[in-house]
Protein backbone atom coordinates (compact mmCIF):
# COMPACT_ATOMS: atom_id res chain seq x y z
CA UNK A 1 0.00 0.00 0.00
CA UNK A 2 1.23 3.47 -0.90
CA UNK A 3 1.33 6.10 1.96
CA UNK A 4 -0.68 8.91 1.76
CA UNK A 5 1.52 12.39 2.14
CA UNK A 6 2.18 13.52 5.42
CA UNK A 7 -0.73 16.13 6.41
CA UNK A 8 -0.52 19.63 7.97
CA UNK A 9 -1.51 19.03 11.54
CA UNK A 10 -4.49 21.09 13.04
CA UNK A 11 -4.09 22.79 16.04
CA UNK A 12 -6.35 22.46 19.08
CA UNK A 13 -6.41 26.13 20.57
CA UNK A 14 -9.40 26.10 22.98
CA UNK A 15 -11.39 23.28 24.76
CA UNK A 16 -14.57 23.26 26.30
CA UNK A 17 -16.40 20.92 28.37
CA UNK A 18 -20.10 20.37 29.94
CA UNK A 19 -19.26 16.89 31.82
CA UNK A 20 -20.85 14.87 34.76
CA UNK A 21 -17.78 16.43 36.36
CA UNK A 22 -18.66 19.75 35.78
CA UNK A 23 -17.10 22.41 33.25
CA UNK A 24 -13.52 23.11 34.41
CA UNK A 25 -10.72 21.41 32.82
CA UNK A 26 -9.24 20.67 36.43
CA UNK A 27 -12.37 18.96 37.60
CA UNK A 28 -12.63 16.76 34.64
CA UNK A 29 -9.11 15.77 34.24
CA UNK A 30 -8.97 15.00 38.40
CA UNK A 31 -11.64 12.90 38.25
CA UNK A 32 -10.73 11.01 35.31
CA UNK A 33 -7.32 10.25 36.64
CA UNK A 34 -8.47 9.70 40.38
CA UNK A 35 -10.39 6.68 38.42
CA UNK A 36 -14.24 8.09 39.43
CA UNK A 37 -17.26 7.72 37.70
CA UNK A 38 -20.08 9.71 37.11
CA UNK A 39 -22.12 6.56 36.65
CA UNK A 40 -25.40 5.97 39.19
CA UNK A 41 -29.09 5.43 39.39
CA UNK A 42 -31.19 7.69 36.38
CA UNK A 43 -33.69 9.39 38.32
CA UNK A 44 -34.43 12.56 35.86
CA UNK A 45 -37.82 10.73 34.93
CA UNK A 46 -39.91 7.62 36.13
CA UNK A 47 -38.01 4.10 35.07
CA UNK A 48 -40.96 2.25 36.10
CA UNK A 49 -40.57 -1.06 35.19
CA UNK A 50 -37.15 -0.51 33.32
CA UNK A 51 -34.89 -3.21 32.79
CA UNK A 52 -31.88 -0.75 32.85
CA UNK A 53 -31.48 2.45 35.20
CA UNK A 54 -27.52 3.60 35.46
CA UNK A 55 -26.47 5.97 33.43
CA UNK A 56 -23.71 8.96 34.20
CA UNK A 57 -26.23 12.05 33.99
CA UNK A 58 -25.46 15.83 34.42
CA UNK A 59 -26.20 16.37 37.90
CA UNK A 60 -26.69 20.45 39.29
CA UNK A 61 -25.64 21.73 36.31
CA UNK A 62 -26.67 25.23 35.97
CA UNK A 63 -26.61 27.12 32.19
CA UNK A 64 -27.96 30.28 33.46
CA UNK A 65 -24.32 31.36 34.36
CA UNK A 66 -23.73 31.65 30.29
CA UNK A 67 -27.41 31.71 29.11
CA UNK A 68 -30.38 33.70 29.79
CA UNK A 69 -33.44 31.95 30.64
CA UNK A 70 -35.32 33.33 28.13
CA UNK A 71 -32.81 31.76 25.73
CA UNK A 72 -33.05 28.88 27.43
CA UNK A 73 -36.44 28.57 26.62
CA UNK A 74 -36.06 27.78 23.29
CA UNK A 75 -33.11 25.31 23.68
CA UNK A 76 -33.27 21.55 23.10
CA UNK A 77 -30.67 20.17 26.23
CA UNK A 78 -28.10 18.94 23.31
CA UNK A 79 -28.05 22.62 21.75
CA UNK A 80 -27.83 24.06 25.76
CA UNK A 81 -24.90 21.30 25.97
CA UNK A 82 -23.12 22.12 22.79
CA UNK A 83 -23.49 26.13 23.14
CA UNK A 84 -22.13 26.21 26.58
CA UNK A 85 -19.21 23.65 25.67
CA UNK A 86 -18.14 26.21 22.71
CA UNK A 87 -18.79 29.28 24.44
CA UNK A 88 -15.71 27.58 26.95
CA UNK A 89 -13.91 26.79 24.43
CA UNK A 90 -13.75 29.98 22.98
CA UNK A 91 -13.36 31.44 26.11
CA UNK A 92 -10.13 29.40 26.75
CA UNK A 93 -8.53 29.90 22.84
CA UNK A 94 -8.50 33.65 23.48
CA UNK A 95 -10.23 33.96 20.20
CA UNK A 96 -11.73 37.47 19.82
CA UNK A 97 -14.43 37.31 17.18
CA UNK A 98 -15.77 40.59 15.02
CA UNK A 99 -19.04 41.50 16.55
CA UNK A 100 -20.64 40.92 13.32
CA UNK A 101 -19.39 37.24 13.19
CA UNK A 102 -17.19 35.38 10.38
CA UNK A 103 -17.71 34.22 6.97
CA UNK A 104 -14.77 31.52 7.41
CA UNK A 105 -15.88 30.06 10.71
CA UNK A 106 -17.37 26.72 11.13
CA UNK A 107 -19.18 24.24 13.26
CA UNK A 108 -19.14 20.60 13.15
CA UNK A 109 -21.10 19.15 16.00
CA UNK A 110 -21.90 15.20 16.11
CA UNK A 111 -24.82 14.21 17.86
CA UNK A 112 -27.40 11.06 17.75
CA UNK A 113 -30.15 12.36 19.87
CA UNK A 114 -30.03 16.40 18.84
CA UNK A 115 -33.40 17.60 19.02
CA UNK A 116 -35.00 14.46 20.34
CA UNK A 117 -36.11 16.07 23.90
CA UNK A 118 -37.60 18.99 22.27
CA UNK A 119 -39.35 16.61 19.58
CA UNK A 120 -41.18 14.50 22.53
CA UNK A 121 -42.21 18.12 24.55
CA UNK A 122 -44.00 19.14 21.28
CA UNK A 123 -45.47 16.02 20.33
CA UNK A 124 -46.20 15.08 23.70
CA UNK A 125 -48.10 18.80 24.09
CA UNK A 126 -49.79 18.61 20.08
CA UNK A 127 -51.17 15.00 20.93
CA UNK A 128 -52.47 15.49 24.18
CA UNK A 129 -54.07 19.04 23.69
CA UNK A 130 -53.89 19.65 20.01
CA UNK A 131 -52.12 22.82 17.96
CA UNK A 132 -52.84 25.29 20.64
CA UNK A 133 -50.95 22.64 23.32
CA UNK A 134 -47.37 22.21 21.25
CA UNK A 135 -45.07 24.29 22.61
CA UNK A 136 -44.22 26.97 19.56
CA UNK A 137 -40.91 27.72 21.35
CA UNK A 138 -39.47 24.73 21.25
CA UNK A 139 -40.20 23.98 17.44
CA UNK A 140 -37.02 25.32 16.24
CA UNK A 141 -35.39 22.72 18.44
CA UNK A 142 -37.25 19.98 16.94
CA UNK A 143 -34.66 19.63 14.40
CA UNK A 144 -31.44 17.28 14.15
CA UNK A 145 -29.31 20.07 13.31
CA UNK A 146 -30.52 22.04 15.59
CA UNK A 147 -27.37 22.12 18.05
CA UNK A 148 -24.93 23.40 15.38
CA UNK A 149 -27.71 26.16 13.90
CA UNK A 150 -28.01 27.67 17.42
CA UNK A 151 -23.80 27.39 17.88
CA UNK A 152 -23.33 29.03 15.10
CA UNK A 153 -26.49 31.95 15.17
CA UNK A 154 -24.75 32.78 18.40
CA UNK A 155 -21.20 33.54 17.29
CA UNK A 156 -22.30 34.59 13.87
CA UNK A 157 -20.35 32.08 12.29
CA UNK A 158 -21.22 31.59 8.68
CA UNK A 159 -18.89 29.08 7.49
CA UNK A 160 -19.95 25.52 7.14
CA UNK A 161 -22.33 24.51 9.39
CA UNK A 162 -22.76 20.58 9.46
CA UNK A 163 -24.38 17.96 11.80
CA UNK A 164 -22.93 14.53 11.69
CA UNK A 165 -25.17 11.58 13.17
CA UNK A 166 -23.01 8.28 13.55
CA UNK A 167 -24.85 7.37 16.56
CA UNK A 168 -21.86 6.95 19.55
CA UNK A 169 -19.28 7.73 17.44
CA UNK A 170 -20.66 11.00 16.16
CA UNK A 171 -18.50 13.48 18.10
CA UNK A 172 -15.41 11.84 16.80
CA UNK A 173 -16.64 11.71 13.05
CA UNK A 174 -17.60 15.87 13.92
CA UNK A 175 -13.71 16.25 14.39
CA UNK A 176 -12.59 14.30 11.98
CA UNK A 177 -14.76 16.37 9.28
CA UNK A 178 -13.85 19.30 10.60
CA UNK A 179 -10.27 18.98 9.99
CA UNK A 180 -10.74 18.12 6.65
CA UNK A 181 -12.41 20.99 6.43
CA UNK A 182 -9.66 23.18 7.24
CA UNK A 183 -6.94 21.04 5.70
CA UNK A 184 -9.17 21.89 2.28
CA UNK A 185 -8.89 25.20 3.32
CA UNK A 186 -13.19 25.86 3.31
CA UNK A 187 -12.64 27.31 6.48
CA UNK A 188 -9.98 29.26 8.88
CA UNK A 189 -11.40 27.63 12.20
CA UNK A 190 -13.80 24.85 13.51
CA UNK A 191 -15.55 24.76 16.70
CA UNK A 192 -15.76 20.55 16.55
CA UNK A 193 -17.04 18.17 19.08
CA UNK A 194 -19.70 16.34 20.62
CA UNK A 195 -23.54 16.73 22.32
CA UNK A 196 -25.67 14.66 24.04
CA UNK A 197 -28.64 14.68 26.42
CA UNK A 198 -30.53 11.51 27.98
CA UNK A 199 -33.61 11.89 27.53
CA UNK A 200 -37.02 9.17 28.10
CA UNK A 201 -37.82 8.21 24.76
CA UNK A 202 -34.76 7.42 24.02
CA UNK A 203 -33.37 5.73 27.31
CA UNK A 204 -36.74 3.67 27.30
CA UNK A 205 -36.56 2.09 23.49
CA UNK A 206 -32.93 1.29 24.24
CA UNK A 207 -33.94 -0.29 27.74
CA UNK A 208 -36.54 -2.58 25.59
CA UNK A 209 -33.85 -3.98 23.44
CA UNK A 210 -32.13 -4.54 26.61
CA UNK A 211 -28.95 -3.40 25.02
CA UNK A 212 -27.73 -1.50 28.17
CA UNK A 213 -25.96 -2.64 31.39
CA UNK A 214 -29.30 -4.01 33.93
CA UNK A 215 -26.66 -3.15 36.79
CA UNK A 216 -28.48 -1.46 39.72
CA UNK A 217 -25.06 0.00 41.20
CA UNK A 218 -21.83 0.67 39.79
CA UNK A 219 -19.78 -1.68 39.61
CA UNK A 220 -16.68 -3.68 37.75
CA UNK A 221 -19.64 -5.19 35.48
CA UNK A 222 -20.02 -1.75 33.76
CA UNK A 223 -16.72 -1.32 33.18
CA UNK A 224 -14.44 -1.23 29.90
CA UNK A 225 -12.47 -4.47 28.74
CA UNK A 226 -13.68 -5.99 32.22
CA UNK A 227 -13.75 -9.58 31.54
CA UNK A 228 -17.43 -9.31 34.05
CA UNK A 229 -18.63 -6.42 31.61
CA UNK A 230 -22.72 -6.81 31.14
CA UNK A 231 -23.07 -3.87 29.02
CA UNK A 232 -22.76 -0.01 28.59
CA UNK A 233 -24.68 3.00 30.28
CA UNK A 234 -25.66 6.55 28.76
CA UNK A 235 -23.91 9.34 29.35
CA UNK A 236 -24.38 13.09 28.27
CA UNK A 237 -22.89 16.37 27.87
CA UNK A 238 -20.93 18.69 25.52
CA UNK A 239 -17.43 18.49 24.75
CA UNK A 240 -16.06 21.22 21.93
CA UNK A 241 -12.43 21.70 20.29
CA UNK A 242 -11.54 25.05 18.93
CA UNK A 243 -10.05 23.71 15.71
CA UNK A 244 -7.31 25.92 13.53
CA UNK A 245 -4.16 25.92 11.55
CA UNK A 246 -1.11 26.85 13.55
CA UNK A 247 2.01 28.58 12.00
CA UNK A 248 4.50 30.01 14.22
CA UNK A 249 2.19 33.10 14.97
CA UNK A 250 -0.49 30.80 16.31
CA UNK A 251 0.18 27.79 18.56
CA UNK A 252 -1.54 25.19 19.43
CA UNK A 253 -2.12 25.65 23.11
CA UNK A 254 -3.24 22.16 23.82
CA UNK A 255 -1.89 19.90 20.85
CA UNK A 256 -2.65 18.88 17.42
CA UNK A 257 -4.40 16.33 15.31
CA UNK A 258 -1.52 14.67 13.06
CA UNK A 259 -4.30 11.99 11.50
CA UNK A 260 -7.75 11.16 11.09
CA UNK A 261 -9.32 8.25 9.43
CA UNK A 262 -13.04 6.75 8.79
CA UNK A 263 -14.30 3.43 7.80
CA UNK A 264 -17.03 1.57 8.61
CA UNK A 265 -17.71 -2.50 9.63
CA UNK A 266 -19.82 -4.65 7.83
CA UNK A 267 -22.40 -5.53 10.52
CA UNK A 268 -26.64 -5.67 11.13
CA UNK A 269 -28.04 -1.94 11.71
CA UNK A 270 -27.76 -1.63 14.96
CA UNK A 271 -25.20 -4.08 16.08
CA UNK A 272 -21.55 -3.50 17.51
CA UNK A 273 -18.67 -4.52 15.44
CA UNK A 274 -17.78 -8.17 15.86
CA UNK A 275 -14.26 -8.30 13.60
CA UNK A 276 -11.20 -6.88 14.72
CA UNK A 277 -10.51 -5.98 11.28
CA UNK A 278 -12.04 -2.95 9.77
CA UNK A 279 -11.34 -1.64 13.47
CA UNK A 280 -7.38 -2.15 13.12
CA UNK A 281 -7.78 -1.08 9.38
CA UNK A 282 -9.37 2.22 10.90
CA UNK A 283 -6.47 2.54 13.02
CA UNK A 284 -3.51 1.77 10.41
CA UNK A 285 -5.30 4.49 8.28
CA UNK A 286 -4.95 7.35 11.25
CA UNK A 287 -1.72 6.39 11.49
CA UNK A 288 -0.56 6.84 7.78
CA UNK A 289 -2.62 9.91 7.45
CA UNK A 290 -0.28 11.19 10.32
CA UNK A 291 2.61 9.70 8.84
CA UNK A 292 3.68 7.93 12.54
CA UNK A 293 4.26 4.39 13.49
CA UNK A 294 2.54 2.32 16.17
CA UNK A 295 5.58 2.39 18.20
CA UNK A 296 4.61 6.01 18.18
CA UNK A 297 1.70 6.28 20.12
CA UNK A 298 2.09 6.45 23.63
CA UNK A 299 -1.49 6.06 24.76
CA UNK A 300 -4.64 4.29 22.44
CA UNK A 301 -8.10 5.88 24.09
CA UNK A 302 -10.12 3.13 23.19
CA UNK A 303 -13.92 2.82 22.11
CA UNK A 304 -14.52 0.22 24.57
CA UNK A 305 -17.78 0.76 26.49
CA UNK A 306 -18.19 -2.93 28.44
CA UNK A 307 -20.63 -4.51 25.49
CA UNK A 308 -19.38 -8.26 25.20
CA UNK A 309 -18.91 -8.04 21.17
CA UNK A 310 -16.79 -4.34 20.54
CA UNK A 311 -14.94 -4.88 23.51
CA UNK A 312 -13.41 -8.12 22.55
CA UNK A 313 -12.93 -7.15 18.91
CA UNK A 314 -11.46 -3.82 20.02
CA UNK A 315 -8.73 -5.58 22.18
CA UNK A 316 -7.97 -7.69 19.62
CA UNK A 317 -7.66 -5.13 16.59
CA UNK A 318 -4.99 -2.70 18.93
CA UNK A 319 -3.20 -5.99 19.81
CA UNK A 320 -2.77 -6.62 15.79
CA UNK A 321 -2.31 -3.13 14.97
CA UNK A 322 0.49 -2.49 17.73
CA UNK A 323 2.14 -6.20 17.63
CA UNK A 324 5.12 -5.41 19.42
CA UNK A 325 4.85 -2.22 20.58
CA UNK A 326 3.10 -1.61 24.06
CA UNK A 327 0.99 1.55 24.38
CA UNK A 328 -0.82 1.94 27.70
CA UNK A 329 -5.00 1.13 26.37
CA UNK A 330 -7.75 2.71 28.37
CA UNK A 331 -11.49 4.13 27.97
CA UNK A 332 -13.49 6.64 29.21
CA UNK A 333 -16.71 5.04 28.93
CA UNK A 334 -16.89 3.57 32.63
CA UNK A 335 -16.50 7.53 34.01
CA UNK A 336 -18.94 8.94 31.65
CA UNK A 337 -20.96 6.76 29.87
CA UNK A 338 -21.71 5.88 26.40
CA UNK A 339 -22.81 8.57 24.48
CA UNK A 340 -22.63 10.29 20.79
CA UNK A 341 -20.64 12.89 22.58
CA UNK A 342 -18.13 9.98 23.76
CA UNK A 343 -15.30 10.17 21.13
CA UNK A 344 -14.85 14.29 21.29
CA UNK A 345 -14.84 13.37 25.38
CA UNK A 346 -11.89 11.19 24.43
CA UNK A 347 -9.99 13.14 22.72
CA UNK A 348 -10.74 15.98 25.64
CA UNK A 349 -9.33 13.57 28.18
CA UNK A 350 -6.23 12.73 25.80
CA UNK A 351 -5.16 16.21 25.47
CA UNK A 352 -5.78 17.59 29.43
CA UNK A 353 -4.58 14.36 31.08
CA UNK A 354 -1.73 14.06 28.64
CA UNK A 355 -0.70 17.96 29.70
CA UNK A 356 0.11 16.48 33.10
CA UNK A 357 2.01 13.29 31.07
CA UNK A 358 -0.71 11.04 32.60
CA UNK A 359 -2.79 8.83 31.56
CA UNK A 360 -6.82 7.90 33.42
CA UNK A 361 -7.47 4.08 34.40
CA UNK A 362 -10.57 2.57 33.07
CA UNK A 363 -13.11 3.24 35.76
CA UNK A 364 -14.14 0.25 38.17
CA UNK A 365 -11.81 -2.33 35.68
CA UNK A 366 -10.54 -5.39 37.76
CA UNK A 367 -9.91 -8.25 35.59
CA UNK A 368 -9.30 -7.59 31.64
CA UNK A 369 -10.59 -10.12 29.63
CA UNK A 370 -9.02 -12.59 27.96
CA UNK A 371 -8.36 -10.46 24.28
CA UNK A 372 -7.17 -7.48 26.23
CA UNK A 373 -4.75 -9.54 28.58
CA UNK A 374 -1.67 -8.59 26.55
CA UNK A 375 -2.18 -5.04 26.39
CA UNK A 376 -0.91 -2.53 29.36
CA UNK A 377 -4.68 -1.70 30.25
CA UNK A 378 -4.58 1.38 32.56
CA UNK A 379 -5.95 0.00 35.94
CA UNK A 380 -4.54 2.91 38.14
CA UNK A 381 -3.28 6.62 37.21
CA UNK A 382 -0.05 6.06 35.32
CA UNK A 383 2.57 7.99 33.50
CA UNK A 384 2.11 8.65 29.56
CA UNK A 385 5.58 7.21 27.70
CA UNK A 386 4.83 9.87 25.12
CA UNK A 387 2.62 13.06 23.98
CA UNK A 388 0.99 10.74 21.12
CA UNK A 389 -2.37 9.43 21.61
CA UNK A 390 -4.80 7.59 18.93
CA UNK A 391 -8.33 8.04 20.15
CA UNK A 392 -11.02 5.09 18.37
CA UNK A 393 -14.71 5.52 18.45
CA UNK A 394 -16.89 2.79 16.71
CA UNK A 395 -20.35 2.84 16.78
CA UNK A 396 -23.22 0.21 16.75
CA UNK A 397 -24.12 0.02 13.00
CA UNK A 398 -20.43 -0.02 11.97
CA UNK A 399 -19.43 3.54 11.95
CA UNK A 400 -15.63 3.98 12.33
CA UNK A 401 -13.28 6.64 13.18
CA UNK A 402 -9.83 6.83 14.42
CA UNK A 403 -7.56 10.48 15.21
CA UNK A 404 -4.15 10.39 16.04
CA UNK A 405 -3.50 13.34 18.58
CA UNK A 406 -0.24 14.86 19.88
CA UNK A 407 -0.52 16.76 22.96
CA UNK A 408 1.32 20.25 23.53
CA UNK A 409 4.29 20.12 25.61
Amino acid sequence: MVASPVRRPIGVLGIGTVSVFGHSHEQFRQALLDGRSGVARLSSFDLGECRSTLAAPLVGFDPTQWLSPMKLRRLDRTGVYALVAAILALEDAGVSLPVSGDDSVGVVLGSSTAGGQSTQLFLDGLFRKGVAGAPALLFDSTVGNSAASVTAIEFHLRGPNITMSHKEASGLSAIVTAVDLLREGRASAVCAGGTEAIYETVFKAYDRFHVMSPEATFSRRVAPFDTDRAGFVMGEGGFVLWLGLTDEAVRARHGEILGVAASSARVPLNAWPNDPQPLARTMRQALDDGGVSPADIAVVYASANATGVLDAAEATAITRVFDGARPLVTSVKGALGESGAAGSAACVAALLCGATGEVPPVAGLTEPLAEARSLRVARQRTSADGPLALVNSFASGGALFSVVLRVAS
